[in-house]
């Protein structure tokens, strides 16, 4: 074996991996003492059995040929990469998929296998032998097949040990990734995006984290602003204790009166499960009031039409694990990018998720503003221990004629265990001066599958 071999080739015709397995396992200057000694080395996990280091390329042609399992290459494997130093080797076997022995199914089943550890993983995509799009490939199949905590413990891996906030602050980027994030008792923490995304192998937080969304309809001092959306937080850990989570919309404002039309909010993004409906915000109340919206209210009017609510864009995922898989996907793309400045040919964008603004009111009287829709939580841990999340709509502003009240929020706590209690608020808010109440929002609590 070694370097003598690196001519053989497999016809075309030989397609599958059992074939090319067969023709180069069978090349007839390969020694018997060679191939049982690979054979011999991966039963063991012990490389130092190997004719020669170089014979790792081969490793998963005994595999084929039904002479070990899975399991014994993954360790195999994982020695090498972390005891070896191979990392890069292996991540050209796999960029290249040498003598077709090396294919995606192979690399799936291995990234998949517990005896191949989250740090090897984790080694190979940060090797400079790991390109862009086959790295992307191994986060992907993570998160497509359900290996959620897998998937976090391989990003986490080289991330740091631990952050802690421990007094008030603003977050000055939209991800934030740490072996551990805590958040002291006290202390709040607010998302300087409408959306920011933590993740951790534990997530502990004692204290508050807040988001705020789109802005409200805004036309003059003198009427009545709608409320800002309440904006959106996704935790992935795999033991999370939340804490307080506030992403409530805000109330409309009141109005001092101004010949004026009011004008609309800005629409929110909203991701719902099928046979969900985005909560829609109460409509104003007077002759020209601005309607309720997805998720925001309207304002009140008369003689001048009112702002709408902000209209939120709203997706539909099939299903809750769907919907987690899709996060993780922009967050690979995010980490691939940011982190390992490697960028694949096309990419997931990051989730983002927010509430809608209110409209303001309109009219040559006080009339008020819409109230902001309630923003969106998703949470995904293996653990879930305990939390509380308002996400609530904000109630309309008042005057002469009021504002409707915001749509409530949407939650959603995924889990693979639950240990604790979780309470959620995700009442639309109530409509003053006539205004409508906006309607209730959802929070769906739930197990999910997760392979590992």
């Amino acid at each position: 074996m070694g370097a003598g071999y690196s001519t053989v080739t497999p016809p075309p015709s030989q397609v599958s991996a059992t074939s090319v397995a067969q023709a180069v396992w069978s090349y007839s200057p390969r020694s018997l003492t060679d191939i049982q000694n690979l054979v011999v080395a991966i039963q063991n996990n012990d490389p130092s059995l190997l004719s020669s280091l170089s014979d790792i390329l081969y490793v998963p042609a005994p595999y084929y040929a039904g002479q070990v399992s899975m399991t014994q290459v993954a360790a195999f494997v994982n020695n090498v990469i972390l005891n070896q130093g191979m990392a890069n080797a292996v991540a050209n076997f796999i960029n290249n998929n040498v003598y077709g022995l090396w294919t995606t199914s192979f690399a799936s089943q291995l990234v998949t296998n517990p005896y191949l550890s989250a740090t090897a993983i984790a080694a190979l995509l940060t090797s400079q032998g790991m390109d862009a799009n086959h790295a992307q490939f191994i986060l992907y199949y993570l998160a497509q097949n359900y290996y959620y905590n897998k998937w976090i413990q391989t990003v986490t891996a080289n991330a740091p040990s631990s952050i802690t906030f421990s007094a008030n602050a603003t977050l000055s980027t939209n991800v934030l990734i740490a072996q551990n994030i805590t958040v002291a008792s006290g202390v709040t923490v607010t998302c300087g995006t409408t959306t920011c995304f933590f993740v951790a192998q534990s997530f502990n937080s004692y204290g508050t984290i807040t988001a705020v969304g789109a802005t409200s309809g805004y036309s003059s001092i003198y009427l009545g602003v709608g409320g800002t959306g309440g904006g959106g937080v996704v935790i992935i850990a795999v033991t999370a204790a939340l804490g307080t989570i506030i992403v409530a919309g805000s109330p409309g404002g009141n109005s001092i009166g101004q010949g004026l039309p009011g004008a609309s909010g800005v629409g929110g993004v909203l991701f719902i499960l099928s046979g969900m409906s985005a909560p829609l915000g109460g409509t104003g109340a007077g002759a020209n009031a601005g309607g309720g919206r997805y998720n925001a209210g309207g304002g009140g009017g008369t003689g001048y039409a009112a702002g709408a609510g902000g209209n939120a864009t709203v997706y539909s995922f099939s299903s809750p694990n769907y919907m987690v898989t899709y996060i993780l996907q922009g967050l690979s793309d995010w980490w691939l990018i940011n982190v390992l400045g490697k960028t694949p040919a096309s990419t997931t964008p990051l989730a983002y998720m927010y509430g809608s603004g209110g409209g303001s009111g309109g009219g040559a009287v006080s009339n008020g503003g819409g109230g902001g829709g309630g923003g969106e939580v998703v949470v995904y841990a293996y653990d879930v221990v305990s939390g509380s999340i308002n996400a609530v709509g904000g109630t309309g502003g008042s005057g002469t004629v009021g504002g409707g009240g915001g749509g409530g929020g949407l939650v959603f706590v995924l889990y693979g265990a639950m240990s604790g209690s979780v309470t959620a608020n995700v009442a639309g808010g109530a409509g003053q001066g006539g205004g409508a109440a906006g309607a209730s929002g959802t929070a769906y609590i739930a197990a999910v599958t997760v392979n590992g």
